[in-house]
């Protein structure tokens, strides 16, 4: 095989799949282990394309140069199968199981639909692992169809959508192939809007997940800094609840990012490609001196602010850095309840206490790195004391309602 794929995306998008399955987590710690011995050997020989047949060369360092145990040999051999599967496009449980892997084909017609689909969407923005995943889905859905005896646009009909559909076994993949079918009707490629078959109703989250700044303050002193990866998390902890900084933001922070002596932090956002600067807080500033100078393990030529703090020494990235924040905000005397606890809720609840001090909606975008203003609507829904400014008038009843409620306890009406 000739495949290449970027290995860190791979990576990254294998841990995220590796969480969703629900092992256990010294298995998860066991997975992590593999996988940041591999990015090493990746770093150390300047390799960022991943083919089948590096793999091979990860399972031999596993086992050659750092002598790891017979099941964890075992483990890395598995790990490269499921980075060959990623690297072939498959995605999902497909990725992770060898049984289900079997690359899909799909009729010659409706695999031009899926490749214009996935086109589109790659002008659109879309990065690599979106597209992977959308790429997956539609080609189940696509091949249910076949199943079905539609092999092109033409034969398509109400009653195949909606059996493949429902073949597929999970309701929220609806969100991937409503907007499929919506771009082939809009392209003149299907006759009718398909997509309007079947609606997917979301679980309904009436507000975003918010903490006051004590609760945060809180989170913030729960951190022990008595050894170098808390000195190192409460770092973490500050640039997300001060700034609102998207943890794969501070997982790519390198030195250059960092002015100490005009006190600015500027960056590149991962997610919108724009640049996003502000003021370097004393409090900000201090702890991450005491990271750098005190903490930081002494790597040439690696110029990530944060590393792991176990040997192998790597960047860290936004997987661990989650994981982190969740286990901060469980040790933290907060009653969590159902309220989320990863590093999202530090941008929720920054934007909640922005509303509440009536900062403008611009200010709270730029504070956050939104590129436009549409982004904020969710936050609107956390300012409850503006929305108490507009209430409508209840109506006085009227007509049999008005009837209804002039009757008394007692009274027998036919």
């Amino acid at each position: 095989m000739d495949n290449h794929a970027p290995f860190l995306e791979l990576v990254s998008h294998l841990r995220k799949l590796l969480e969703l399955e629900g092992y256990s987590d010294s298995t998860i710690k066991d997975m992590s282990f593999i996988l940041d011995a591999f990015t090493t050997y990746m770093a150390e020989n300047a390799l960022k394309e991943y083919t089948p047949e590096i793999g091979e060369y990860l399972v031999k360092y596993c086992e050659q140069d750092l002598h790891v145990c017979e099941s964890r040999v075992v483990r890395a051999r598995r790990i490269v199968r499921q980075l060959n599967r990623l690297s072939l496009g498959l995605d999902g449980r497909d990725a992770l199981w060898s049984s289900r892997a079997n690359p899909i084909e799909l009729p010659s017609q409706l695999g031009e639909l899926l490749s214009r689909y996935i086109a589109w969407c790659k002008s659109n923005g879309n990065n690599e692992n979106t597209l992977l995943h959308k790429r997956w889905i539609c080609c189940r859905f696509l091949k249910n169809l076949a199943d079905l005896g539609c092999e092109t646009a033409g034969d398509l009909s109400d009653e195949m959508v909606q059996t493949a559909f429902l073949r597929l076994g999970y309701a929220r993949y609806w969100e991937k192939i409503s907007p499929f079918l919506r771009f082939l009707y809009m392209e003149g490629l299907i006759p009718y809007n398909y997509a309007n078959l079947l609606h997917y109703r979301k679980k309904n989250t009436p507000h975003p997940t918010v903490y006051s700044p004590e609760e945060v303050a809180v989170v913030e002193d729960s951190v022990s800094r008595e050894n170098p990866a808390g000195v190192r998390n409460y770092a973490i902890i500050l640039l997300l609840s001060r700034y609102g900084i998207r943890s794969r933001d501070v997982a790519a922070l390198t030195f250059e990012n960092l002015d100490f002596r005009n006190n600015r932090i500027r960056f590149t956002q991962q997610k919108t490609g724009d640049i996003w600067e502000g003021k370097l807080f004393p409090e900000v500033k201090s702890a991450l001196q005491d990271y750098i100078s005190n903490a930081r393990p002494e790597i040439e030529g690696c110029n990530n602010v944060f590393l792991t703090a176990m040997i192998p020494y790597i960047p860290l990235d936004s997987f661990a850095i989650n994981t982190m924040v969740g286990e901060t905000f469980k040790r933290a005397d907060l009653a969590l309840l159902d309220r989320r606890h990863g590093s999202r809720a530090f941008r929720s609840s920054i934007a909640s206490n922005m509303i509440n001090d009536n900062i403008s909606t611009e200010i709270i975008r730029k504070v956050l790195g939104h590129g436009t203003q549409y982004a904020l609507k969710y936050y609107a829904k956390i300012d409850i004391e503006s929305m108490r400014l507009c209430p409508l008038p209840v109506p006085a009843p009227s007509g049999i309602f008005a009837e209804l409620l002039s009757w008394k306890v007692g009274e027998g009406h036919v």
